[in-house]
């Protein structure tokens, strides 16, 4: 099973429901000499049995993921910021199999509302958590927080989107961080939201540093009462430090199950890999962008759920049973500096663009810049550029889709009909190329690489009411036989791997 690291307020003090799962040392979390609750136990339990839907569901549970405990400094029964990257620091040193990270740490105040020093302060704590996982490879899930208690937004939900004491804390900005917000799932008797897959009243709201599009995911976190108190009933399942199952709500609850599918993700990426070698996390990050569930909500509450929910629900489901209709193809690389280009042959198969009447190709590229918190306007220090290219010599195709200036993450959509004047398909291949450009000046305290990890997940459809698969298209082209493998450095590879449907 693959194994997730909790860093979170509290510690689980019982281990008799959650020792099948866990891995590694044991760590007491104190404070003046005192065990801080069970909101650690809480979190753990949602990273390895998920979101049961019933208290017999969750009594029966079955693990998935294991968990690892994090030794995290606590002061006035919060998390010590300063603490969170050194005990990361830890881990990926003495546990190295440990590449996702859950951080359920809340925050109090959205982050305008800090003083200036403050606010500063916290911007390079996290300008050192996104460096900290450009530097080590590693997939960091951020709960997007709750807002105080019992404290109802000056304007009724759902059209509270814009009220700014809901905007986000520090952590859940992080640009290489995955930010998760909360909806619901299960209704109940006095729960504020009465329709499945709203999102939760308390999650705090988008957007990030520099506008950038957060949160990431959305995952279920409970309800609350109209006056905003997370009740009995209202919740959902996970259990106590006594190893107890009970319910209760919050972002920390639903932060957990992102983090059990990117690490699952990555450990069902691990088997096509070269023996000895591991998959990016920026490759799942792609994937599970790639194949997120976006929400299906009316148009009263689109505009809240722009701000909540982010690209919907993530699910590693169909790396192990792919979709029989479309072609996924998963790549990874480096990029070696800002003069070089990375050229990757994309199978397209041309009697397939012939039967097809609407044939289209979406590609997500992911990577983890370093950033610089003195660079107010774009954060991240690195920009990626991506083009696609009907041949060698063609011009590049025009996508749609929105493209935030510096955030990690390009999601565009290719009409495959609309080539550029003067061109034509000539054969079955066409060419994806890859390069960066550097935004900003890198934060003068360390020293970066100039080689950048850089990872895309690209489908390919036909989005007519009579589709054509381009699967059997793609598996009859000779090089899709080699495309078995993702590759790593020193060697780059210049072929994606193909997800095949069994007969």
């Amino acid at each position: 099973m693959p194994t997730v690291a909790a860093l979170d307020t509290g510690v689980p003090v019982n281990h008799a429901r959650l020792s099948p799962y866990r891995r590694g040392q044991y760590l007491d979390r104190l404070s003046a000499g005192r065990a801080l609750g069970d909101h650690g136990s809480f979190v753990a339990s949602r990273v390895v049995f998920g979101d049961p839907n019933s208290y017999e569901s969750a009594s029966a549970a079955v693990g998935r993921c294991r968990y690892y405990d994090a030794n995290v400094a606590i002061s006035d029964e919060e998390i010590e910021d300063k603490s969170v990257v050194p005990s990361m620091t830890a881990i990926v040193a003495t546990a190295p199999d440990v590449r996702v990270f859950n951080l359920s740490c809340d925050n109090r105040k959205p982050l305008e509302d800090l003083d200036e020093v403050e606010r500063r302060e916290k911007l390079v704590l996290v300008q050192d958590l996104d460096n900290f996982i450009f530097g080590n490879d590693v997939l960091a899930v951020v709960a997007a927080g709750n807002t105080p208690r019992g404290v109802p937004p000056a304007t009724p939900y759902p059209d509270h989107y814009d009220d700014p004491t809901w905007r986000l804390g520090h952590w859940a900005r992080s640009f290489n961080a995955l930010t998760c917000g909360s909806t619901v799932e299960r209704l109940s008797p006095g729960g504020l939201v009465s329709e499945v897959g709203w999102p939760s009243a308390f999650a705090r709201l988008g957007p990030g540093l520099c506008e950038s599009p957060k949160p990431d995911f959305a995952a279920h976190g409970g309800n609350c009462t109209g006056a905003y108190i997370h009740t009995a009933g209202l919740g959902v399942w996970g259990c106590t430090a006594q190893g107890l199952w009970e319910d209760r709500s919050g972002t920390s609850f639903a932060a957990p199950l992102l983090a059990q599918e990117a690490a699952l993700a990555l450990r069902q990426l691990e088997r096509v890999c070269h023996p000895g070698a591991r998959p990016f996390c920026v490759t799942a990050k792609a994937f599970l962008v790639l194949t997120a569930l976006p929400p299906s909500l009316p148009g009263r509450v689109r505009p809240l759920a722009d701000r909540a929910l982010g690209r919907g629900y993530a699910s590693a489901r169909r790396l192990a049973i792919p979709l029989p209709g479309t072609a996924v193809f998963i790549w990874q690389g480096v990029i070696d500096g800002p003069k070089d280009v990375v050229r990757v042959q994309l199978p397209i198969p041309r009697d397939w663009l012939d039967q097809a009447s609407a044939p289209r190709l979406r590609l997500v590229v992911s990577w983890d810049p370093p950033v610089n918190q003195a660079a107010h306007d774009v954060w991240a220090c690195r920009r990626l550029l991506a083009r696609l290219r009907p041949g060698p010599d063609a011009r590049a195709m025009y996508p749609r889709g929105p493209a935030h200036r510096s955030y990690p993450l390009l999601d565009r959509l290719y009409d495959l009909t609309r080539l550029p004047a003067g061109v034509s398909v000539r054969g079955d291949t066409w060419l994806i190329e890859l390069s960066y450009e550097q935004i900003a000046d890198y934060y003068p305290g360390m020293d970066f690489s100039p080689q950048q990890r850089t990872a895309f997940a690209a489908e390919l459809w036909d989005d007519s009411e009579e589709p054509v698969s381009p699967q059997g298209a793609v598996q009859a082209l000779l090089v899709s036989r080699t495309m078995t493998r993702l590759s790593v450095p020193p060697t780059v590879v210049r072929t994606p791997v193909v997800l095949r449907v069994r007969g």
